[in-house]
């Protein structure tokens, strides 16, 4: 009797702490309030990225859906909606030289629908990400032209090196810092498990970090560009560099991932991570070491970006947004 009294006490007490454990109320620095939706797609195609339009005047955006790139005004008007790259649209999907454009002989490649993660490294060039040809891809969005940055089209593997040689695993999503000098991107390498670095003028590719990461999905800058976020299948995390280039992983435990897609730092230490499988958009506080659900009807989100106090979401079939509250 007096053990089964000791093992109740046991029992209770765990209970107790995981209860404890659990936030009462709203902890988080900020929440979400209701959504909008601001365009809904045909055949509830996955939005993978979403990000301002640098060549916009108007403040419009890019998106892509899996099949296509596409530029939108800010209203999100379906008259301004227009396709820059994609299948049966623009350029070939053909291989062609770094800085060179695809001739028109090279037939076209319906492989490249796998248009998740794209970057603007300026008003005219769009660096893509082929998860399916395994190599980054540049689009001159002023003349059409496409040419191979990175990789080896059509290969896979854990290689690094330039342009032929260098090789990529099903890479997902790309970052870039205007300010950073030395002109690099950043890339998530997701069957890899690895963050790989590509020196553009070159195309040549090194492995940055491989411990710590796992199936990453997404890649960005932190909010104030000391650090990348990268979204990995259960957690977020950091990658610092430090004063001699050294690059470490800190991993964010604050928060448990069904399965993590789009990050994005919306100011220092607060960060929204979209959770696919949960279908919902996860908030991280990382000063206050505490994280909780949007809870904002989304249907499968993958991409996010804050932009003018409202985090903008790329859903299946939709993107939406929705304004930040503090709390």
């Amino acid at each position: 009797m007096q053990a089964s009294v000791f093992s109740l006490a046991l029992v209770l007490n765990f209970l107790l702490l995981e209860v404890s454990s659990v936030p009462f109320g709203s902890q988080v620095r900020a929440k979400l309030g209701n959504k909008i939706i601001h365009l809904e797609l045909p055949y509830q195609n996955n939005v993978f990225k979403i990000q301002k339009d640098l060549a916009s005047a108007t403040g419009g955006f890019l998106y892509s859906d899996g099949f296509a790139i596409y530029s939108i005004d800010a209203n999100f008007s379906s008259a301004s909606n227009t396709k820059l790259l994609g299948r049966n649209n623009g350029p070939r999907s053909g291989y062609a030289p770094v800085g060179q454009p695809v001739s028109d002989d090279v037939p076209p490649v319906n492989d490249l629908y796998a248009l998740a993660g794209f970057v603007q490294l300026d008003t005219d060039t769009i660096v893509i990400v082929s998860i399916y040809q395994h190599c980054i891809l540049g689009l001159n969005s002023t003349t059409s032209e496409y040419y191979v940055i990175a990789g080896t089209c059509g290969s896979s593997g854990l290689v690094d090196g330039p342009p032929g040689t260098g090789r990529f695993s099903q890479p997902s999503d790309v970052a870039y810092n205007v300010a950073d000098k030395n002109y690099v991107i950043y890339v998530s390498d997701k069957s890899n498990n690895a963050v790989r670095k590509v020196t553009l003028d070159t195309g040549n590719v090194t492995t940055v970090v491989t411990e710590g990461i796992y199936q990453p999905t997404s890649i960005s800058w932190s909010f104030d560009r000391s650090f990348l976020l990268v979204s990995n299948m259960h957690n977020v995390a950091k990658i610092i560099r430090d004063g001699d280039g050294n690059h470490s992983v800190q991993t964010l435990d604050i928060a448990v991932l069904s399965y993590g897609f789009g990050v994005v730092e919306i100011e220092p230490g607060l960060i929204a991570v979209a959770d696919t499988a949960k279908q919902d958009i996860q908030l991280l506080d990382v000063d206050r070491g505490v994280s909780e659900r949007a809870r904002c009807s989304l249907v499968f989100p993958f991409s996010v970006l804050y932009n003018s106090g409202r985090l903008y979401m790329g859903e299946s079939g939709a993107i939406s947004s929705a304004p930040l509250i503090r709390n």
